[in-house]
C-alpha cells in the first residue's frame, strides 16, 4: 500500500502568483479553514503551509489531512447570474457570468469523496459522475445573487493542479524523524542550512534526470574512509543539482531507527564571514565550525573553492583554518571550482587542493538533455505535452545561440522563464512554439534564429540600410558577417563576428553598431560602448577588468549580458596592454577579469573604430569619392596577429550632400517621437529647402555629420519648446520647420518654425 501523504490543491493566478490549499479528507461543522496561502513558487507556497498545517494537525493528528489515494483533478463549468443595480435598487440580474470550478475527488471502498477547495466543501457521493450536475447546482445556489466582485475572484485559473507532499515528522509517528529535532551547533546553525531536511520536507526540488557523475558522488560520499571531494565544471552543467542529489542520498541513508543521521549543510565563503567585524572573530567561527562537524557523518558544502583561498581584511583565508581539519579527514568537505580556477587554486595552496577527490561534471549529451527537459516541464505542467521536434529544437537553439553557457542549466532557465512569461504555452508545444519563445528571451530575431523564416545577406543589409544612411557596402559587409550566424557556420569558439570600422569622423560608424544591436537583439541598449581613448596610459587595462563595487567595466557588463553588440572606440589610442587583452578576445571569445574569473564573448559582436589613414584626406567634404581601402593604414599600425583576428576591415565612404539630408530626416522622426509631441497630438514636418539647410549647416569637413544632432536642438527643438510652454493649450496641430524666406511667404494660420 502506498506511503500517506498530504495533498495540496495548488492555482495559478493571472498575476503568475500561486496559492495552495491543504486537501482534507472531510470538513466538520464549526472546523477552521484548511491551511492555506500565496506565495511566488510552491517551494514558497509549502513553506508558508507547513507552520499552519503543525498547528492543524497538533492534538487531533494528521489522519483527516493524508491521502493514500490516488486524488483526481476535475472541473466543472458553471454559469452564476450576480445581482445588478436596476431602478435604484439591487436585483437579481439578467446577465449570466461563466465560472469554471476545480475539484478533487478520490473513491473510498464503495463510495466516492469530493473536495472544492474554493469553498471548503466536502461531499460523499455513489458516483463521482454527478459530482458535476451537483455542484453545479450547489455553486449556482451559492452564489445566486452575489455581488459581481466576488464572482470576479473565481474567473478561471491559468492552472490548477494537485501535488502529494510528503512530511514524515507529522505524516505518521512510524516514520523515522530520529535526529530531527537534534540540537543543531550555535555556528553550524549560523552560517549553514540543513539540505537533507528540506529535502525531506519537500522544500527543495529534487534533482533532474541522472549523470554517471552522481553516481560517483554518491559513492565517494559512502567511501570508508571519507575524504573531502571536489566538484569541477563549468557554470551550468549541474554541479548543484548533484549536491542535491547527495543530500537525497544522505537523507535516504538516515530512514530506519537504526541508521545514523546524516545530513549536508550548505554554505558560502560568505556566509561564514558575514557580521565578523572585529580582529579574529571569523577565524574564531571557522575554528568552531570545524570542531562542531568534525568527527560526525555531517558533510559541509562551501560553494566555490576559489572563495574559501580569497584573502580576508588580514590578508589570511579561510582554507587556512578549515586545512587541518579537511587535510586530516575529520572535517568533510564538498566545493566546486571551473578547471581554471582548479589550476589558479592548486599554485595557490596545493597541499589543501589536494586533500579533496575530484569528480568532473561533464555536460550532458542532447538525449539526456532532451528527457531533462521533458521531465523539468512535466513538474512544472503535467497537462502540456511537447512534441518530440519541439524538444530538438530547444536544444537546438540553446546550442547554438547561447554557447556562453552549458547544459543543463541553460535548458532549465528557459524554461523556468517561459513558465513565468506572459505568452503561456499551448497544450502541445510545437517547434514554431519554441521558436518564437526563444526570440522573445534571447532578443534575437525569429527571421535569424529558424530555417522557417528565410533571411539571407540581402535582407539584413536592407534592416541595417533603413538606419544607416550612405554606407551601402558597410551595411552588406556586416551582413555577410551575420548571415553565417544564422547558418552556424561562424567559428563557435570566437566571437560572433569581429569588424573594425575605418573613416573619417562622422560617417555613422557608430550608429551601424547601434543598429546591429536593434537588428540583432530588437534594442539600441544591448549595445556595450568603451571609448579606448580612456585607456592610453599603462595600467588602465585594468579598469576594462573590474568586477564588483558597483563597477561598469567591460567584463561586468559583457557578464551581465553576453548577448550584445561590443562597441570599442578610437581603437588606435588604446595602450599596448589593452591590445594584449584584445588578442584573446578576439581569438578564444574569453576575458578573465579582475578575479580571474572567465567572461564568455562567443556570443558578442565586437565592433572597433578607427579614424587611420581619413587625416589630410580631401575627399571628406560633399560630392567627395568613396573612401578608399584603409588595410594599409591599419596594417602599418597595428600588430599582425590582432590583425589576422579579424573577419573585415570594414571602410566608410564620406557622405554627400544627399546622404547628410537622408540623415536630417532620421534625426527629424526620432525627435517626432519625443513625448511631448504625440502626447499633444502634434506633428512635425520639414520643407525641402529647410532640410537642405540643416544638411548645409549640420556637415562639418572634420567632424563629418557629428554637428546635426547640436543644430537640431539649437534651431528646431529649442524653438519649439518654447512655443509649446508659450501656449499650454497648443494641441492637434501640424507645426512646419521653413526657412525665412519660406516663413514670410507662409499664411498666417500656419503654424511654423523659421530657421535663423
Amino acid at each position: 500500500m502506498a506511503k500517506a501523504s498530504f495533498r495540496v490543491f495548488f492555482t495559478e493566478h493571472d498575476n503568475g502568483k500561486l496559492s495552495g490549499v491543504v486537501i482534507r479528507r472531510r470538513t466538520t461543522f464549526l472546523e477552521h479553514d484548511a491551511p492555506a496561502t500565496w506565495g511566488d513558487s510552491e517551494d514558497d507556497v509549502l513553506a508558508g503551509l507547513e507552520p499552519a498545517l503543525t498547528k492543524a494537525v497538533t492534538g487531533s493528528g494528521a489522519a483527516r489531512f493524508l491521502f493514500q489515494e490516488e486524488l483526481q483533478l476535475r472541473r466543472v463549468a458553471v454559469e452564476v447570474r450576480p445581482k445588478a443595480a436596476a431602478g435604484g435598487a439591487w436585483v437579481l440580474g439578467t446577465r449570466t457570468i461563466p465560472v469554471r470550478i476545480g475539484f478533487a475527488a478520490w473513491q473510498e471502498k464503495e463510495i466516492w469523496r469530493v473536495v472544492v477547495p474554493r469553498f471548503g466543501w466536502s461531499l460523499a457521493l455513489e458516483d463521482v459522475d454527478d459530482a458535476g450536475d451537483i455542484l453545479r447546482h450547489a455553486v449556482f445556489s451559492a452564489m445566486l445573487g452575489d455581488d459581481p466582485a466576488s464572482v470576479f475572484d473565481f474567473r478561471p485559473a491559468r492552472r490548477e493542479w494537485i501535488r502529494v507532499w510528503e512530511l514524515p515528522h507529522l505524516a505518521s509517528e512510524e516514520d523515522d524523524v530520529s535526529g530531527e529535532d537534534e540540537a543543531v551547533p550555535p555556528t553550524v546553525a549560523a552560517v549553514a542550512e540543513d539540505w537533507t531536511l528540506k529535502l525531506r520536507r519537500k522544500l527543495a526540488a529534487p534533482p533532474v534526470g541522472d549523470v554517471p557523475a552522481g553516481v560517483a558522488l554518491c559513492a565517494a560520499i559512502d567511501r570508508s574512509p571519507p575524504r573531502s571531494i571536489l566538484l569541477i565544471g563549468e557554470s551550468g552543467v549541474g554541479k548543484t543539482a548533484l549536491l542535491r542529489k547527495a543530500a537525497k542520498h544522505l537523507a535516504d541513508k538516515s530512514k530506519g531507527k537504526a541508521a545514523a543521521r546524516r545530513r549536508l549543510w550548505a554554505t558560502s565563503a560568505g556566509h561564514i564571514t558575514a557580521g565578523m567585524v572585529y580582529l579574529g572573530m571569523w577565524q574564531e567561527r571557522c575554528l568552531s565550525l570545524a570542531r562542531e562537524l568534525g568527527g560526525t557523518d555531517d558533510w559541509l558544502f562551501v560553494d566555490r573553492l576559489a572563495d574559501l583561498l580569497a584573502p580576508q581584511s588580514d590578508g589570511a583565508t579561510i582554507a587556512d583554518l578549515l586545512a587541518p581539519a579537511i587535510i586530516a579527514g575529520e572535517l568533510r568537505v564538498i566545493a566546486e571550482a571551473s578547471e581554471p580556477e582548479l589550476a589558479r587554486c592548486r599554485r595557490k595552496h596545493q597541499a589543501f587542493v589536494d586533500a579533496f577527490d575530484v569528480i568532473r561534471v561533464d555536460e550532458p549529451p542532447a538525449d539526456v538533455v532532451i528527457d531533462m527537459i521533458r521531465t523539468h516541464h512535466h513538474r512544472r505542467d503535467p497537462e502540456v505535452e511537447w512534441h518530440p521536434a519541439a524538444l530538438r529544437r530547444a536544444v537546438a537553439l540553446l546550442g547554438a545561440f547561447r554557447r556562453d553557457q552549458r547544459f543543463p542549466g541553460k535548458a532549465i532557465a528557459f524554461l523556468d522563464w517561459w513558465n513565468q512569461d506572459a505568452h503561456k504555452p499551448p497544450r502541445q508545444i510545437l517547434p514554431g512554439d519554441v521558436a518564437a519563445a526563444y526570440a522573445r528571451w534571447s532578443g534575437l530575431p525569429i527571421e535569424l534564429i529558424t530555417d522557417e523564416h528565410p533571411t539571407g545577406r540581402a535582407e539584413i543589409a536592407r534592416a541595417l540600410q533603413a538606419g544607416v544612411i550612405g554606407q551601402d557596402h558597410a551595411c552588406d559587409v556586416v551582413a555577410r558577417a551575420l548571415a553565417r550566424f544564422k547558418t552556424g557556420l561562424d567559428d563557435p569558439e570566437r566571437p560572433v563576428a569581429s569588424l573594425l570600422f575605418v573613416g573619417p569622423t562622422g560617417v555613422v560608424k557608430t550608429e551601424l553598431a547601434k543598429q546591429i544591436a536593434t537588428y540583432l537583439f530588437g534594442n539600441p541598449e544591448r549595445l556595450v560602448r568603451v571609448d579606448l581613448s580612456e585607456y592610453m596610459t599603462p595600467g588602465s587595462v585594468g579598469r576594462l577588468l573590474e568586477v564588483g563595487g558597483g563597477a561598469t567595466s567591460l567584463a561586468t557588463q559583457v557578464r551581465r549580458q553576453p548577448l550584445c553588440v561590443v562597441l570599442l572606440d578610437e581603437l588606435e589610442k588604446a595602450h599596448s596592454e589593452v591590445f594584449d587583452v584584445l588578442l584573446g578576445v578576439l581569438g578564444e571569445g574569453r576575458l578573465t577579469d579582475s578575479m580571474g574569473r572567465l567572461v564568455d564573448l562567443r556570443m558578442a559582436v565586437m565592433v572597433m573604430t578607427s579614424n587611420l589613414g581619413a587625416q589630410g584626406r580631401a575627399a571628406i567634404g560633399f560630392g567627395g569619392e568613396a573612401a578608399p581601402d584603409f588595410g594599409a593604414a591599419v596594417r602599418g599600425h597595428f600588430r599582425p596577429e590582432l590583425i589576422g583576428r579579424l573577419d573585415h576591415v570594414v571602410s566608410f565612404r564620406s557622405l554627400d550632400q544627399d546622404n547628410i539630408e537622408r540623415i536630417v530626416e532620421l534625426e527629424v522622426a526620432k525627435i517626432r517621437k519625443r513625448p511631448g509631441l504625440p502626447q499633444r497630438g502634434l506633428t512635425l514636418w520639414v520643407s525641402a529647402m529647410a532640410r537642405a539647410w540643416l544638411a548645409r549647416r549640420g556637415f562639418d569637413p572634420r567632424m563629418g555629420a557629428r554637428p546635426l544632432r547640436r543644430l537640431l536642438e539649437e534651431v528646431v527643438v529649442a524653438p519649439l519648446a518654447v512655443r509649446i510652454a508659450a501656449d499650454p493649450g497648443l494641441r492637434d496641430r501640424s507645426i512646419g520647420v521653413v526657412t525665412a524666406e519660406e516663413a514670410a511667404g507662409a499664411p498666417a494660420s500656419e503654424l511654423v518654425i523659421a530657421l535663423p
